[in-house]
C-alpha cells in the first residue's frame, strides 16, 4: 500500500486509540518455548513528557559542544575484532575530528594509538591494512613498532630532540566486549564493563547472544545530509513502522513493542518487537495464512503456498512462523536452532549503547548499527552490518559497501529485504532535518513510553555536556 494513502482515516485503522494493546510481555507468556530469561524483565520506566529543543539537531554551537564534551570522554565502538585478527592487522577509526589506529599485537592483545605522526602530523594509516611489521609514516618515513615504541628516525642527526621517551605514540584506552573493540580518548575513564553496566550480564546470561559465534557478512556505509541524532532516532523506536513501512503491518506488531530503560543505567536501553502477529492498529485481524505469507515474503518467499508454509495441526500462527524461521535459518547457517525460542529466531531485539551503537542480538534481525557525525551538524554516516551465526570454520568478513547521499540501501543485494526497509526509514530523514529547521515551535514532542529511549539518551547526553557525569 502506498504510504501516502495509509492514514488515520483509512478504514483498516482505528479512528482513536485510547487503550494500550497487549504488551510483548503478555504475548510471550504463551510461547511454547519461553524467551531468554533476561527478556522477562520489563522496566516500564517513564521519564516525563518535557519537550526537547529542536536546535540540538542543527545548532553549530550544540555540535561543537558535543565534539568537545561528549566524544572525547565516551566509550565508542571502533572496530570488529575479527577484522584485525592477526598480529600487525590494523583498523582506522575516525570520529569528530579524531583519528585512531587499532592495532593487533604480537601477543594477541589490541592497542589503540592516536593516528598521527609525531613528526608533522600525517595519519600513519588511512585505511584498514593487514600483516604489518611496523607503523611507518608515508610522508618522511618515521617508524614505530606495533606496540608504539619509536623504531626509526630518518636523518636522526638532524633531530637531537627526538628520543624513544619523547616520541612514543600516544596510547588511547582500548577494551573489548563481545567481539567489538571500543576506544575512549579519556585516559581516566571508567572501564568499559562499568560503562555498559548490567547489559554485560544480560548478554553473558544468553549464550546465543555471543557474537564470537557470528561473522560480519556485510558492512554498508550510507552518507546522509542530516544530524547523526536525527538518523539514529529513526531506529530507536518501532511504532513508526505502521506508516513508514507499509507491507509489514500484517506480520509485525510494532505498537506492542517493549521499551526498557533503567534509571540507574545511563548508557544503554532496549527494545523488543514481536513478529508473526498483526499490528494493533488494524481493526480487522488478518487470517493466519495472510500473516504467514507476509512473514515469508521478506524471508523465504519460496515457501509461500508450500505445505510447510502453512499452519500444521495443533500450531497457532506464531508457532508456525517460529518453526519456519528455525528450519530456514538452520539450513542457511548450519547451526542447530531446533530448541531456540521465537524471541531469538522470530522477534527483533535491539540494544542501544550510548552514544551511537546498536547491536541486535536475535537472529530475527541480525543487525549492528553505528551513527557517526559528519564535519557539520547536518551531515552524518549511517553504518549497518549483518552478523550471521556460522558452524565450522569462521568465514571471512564480507565486503564494505559505500552508498552516497543519492544512493539507496534497497539497491544493496547483500542486505536483502532489510535494505528496502532501511531505505524507507532513510527516505523520511532529510525531510525531518529540514522540518526541524523550519519549526516555529522549535520543540520536539516525545511520547511518554514508546519514545522513552530517545528521552533517556538525551538526558545522558545533557549530563556529558554539563560535565555532570
Amino acid at each position: 500500500m502506498d504510504i501516502l494513502k495509509l492514514s488515520p482515516g483509512d478504514p483498516r485503522v482505528r479512528a482513536e486509540e485510547l487503550e494500550r494493546p497487549e504488551t510483548y510481555r503478555e504475548m510471550y507468556l504463551s510461547d511454547s518455548i519461553p524467551p531468554e530469561p533476561t527478556l522477562m524483565e520489563s522496566t516500564e520506566v517513564t521519564l516525563g513528557t518535557k519537550p526537547l529543543d529542536a536546535k540540538r539537531y542543527y545548532s553549530q554551537e550544540f555540535f561543537e559542544l558535543e565534539n568537545t564534551k561528549l566524544w572525547p570522554r565516551v566509550w565508542q565502538y571502533a572496530a570488529w575484532a575479527y577484522d584485525i585478527e592477526k598480529p600487525g592487522d590494523i583498523a582506522v577509526y575516525r570520529n569528530a575530528g579524531r583519528s585512531a589506529l587499532i592495532v593487533r599485537q604480537r601477543d594477541g592483545s589490541v592497542k589503540a594509538f592516536a593516528n598521527s605522526c609525531l613528526h608533522r602530523g600525517r595519519e600513519l594509516c588511512t585505511e584498514e591494512v593487514q600483516n604489518q611489521e611496523l607503523l611507518r609514516c608515508p610522508f618522511h618515513g618515521f617508524t614505530w613498532n606495533l606496540e608504539g615504541s619509536l623504531a626509526w628516525v630518518p636523518c636522526k642527526w638532524d633531530f637531537p630532540q627526538v628520543t624513544a621517551e619523547t616520541h612514543r605514540l600516544p596510547e588511547i584506552r582500548c577494551e573489548e566486549w563481545n567481539g567489538f573493540i571500543f576506544i575512549n580518548f579519556d585516559k581516566d575513564a571508567k572501564p568499559l564493563n562499568t560503562f555498559l553496566g548490567k547489559m554485560v550480564e544480560q548478554w553473558a546470561s544468553t549464550p546465543n547472544w555471543d557474537f564470537h559465534k557470528r561473522f560480519k557478512a556485510v558492512h554498508v556505509n550510507k552518507r546522509l545530509n542530516l544530524n547523526w541524532k536525527v538518523a539514529q532516532e529513526a531506529f530507536i523506536e518501532s511504532f513508526h513502522a505502521f506508516f513508514s513501512h507499509p507491507g509489514t503491518e500484517l506480520s509485525g506488531d510494532s505498537v506492542s513493542a517493549q521499551y526498557d530503560v533503567w534509571e540507574d543505567e545511563p548508557h544503554f536501553s532496549r527494545m523488543i518487537s514481536a513478529m508473526a502477529r498483526p499490528s494493533a492498529h488494524l481493526i480487522e485481524r488478518p487470517s493466519d495464512q495472510q500473516i504467514i505469507d507476509e512473514y515469508l515474503a521478506n524471508f523465504a518467499p519460496e515457501l509461500i503456498g508450500a505445505t510447510e508454509g502453512k499452519c500444521q495441526p495443533g500450531e497457532n500462527v506464531r508457532e508456525a512462523c517460529a518453526r519456519l524461521s528455525r528450519v530456514v535459518y538452520q539450513q542457511r547457517t548450519g547451526v542447530d536452532m531446533s530448541a531456540l525460542p521465537p524471541s531469538y529466531t522470530l522477534d527483533t531485539i535491539e540494544y542501544f549503547v550510548f552514544p551511537n551503537f546498536f547491536p541486535w542480538p536475535s537472529i530475527g534481525a541480525p543487525l549492528v548499527y553505528r551513527f557517526l557525525p559528519g564535519d557539520t551538524p547536518e551531515k552524518c554516516t549511517f553504518e549497518v552490518s549483518l552478523f550471521i551465526p556460522f558452524s565450522g570454520e569462521r568465514p571471512p568478513s564480507g565486503k564494505t559497501i559505500h552508498v552516497d547521499e543519492k544512493g539507496s540501501l534497497g539497491d544493496v543485494p547483500e542486505l536483502g529485504a532489510l535494505g528496502w526497509i532501511l531505505q524507507q526509514d532513510v527516505d523520511n530523514l532529510e525531510s525531518m532535518q529540514r522540518g526541524l529547521r523550519a519549526s516555529i515551535a522549535n520543540k520536539i514532542t516525545l511520547s511518554r513510553y514508546q519514545e522513552v529511549r530517545i528521552r533517556h539518551y538525551h538526558q545522558t547526553l545533557d549530563k556529558y555536556l554539563s560535565d555532570s557525569i
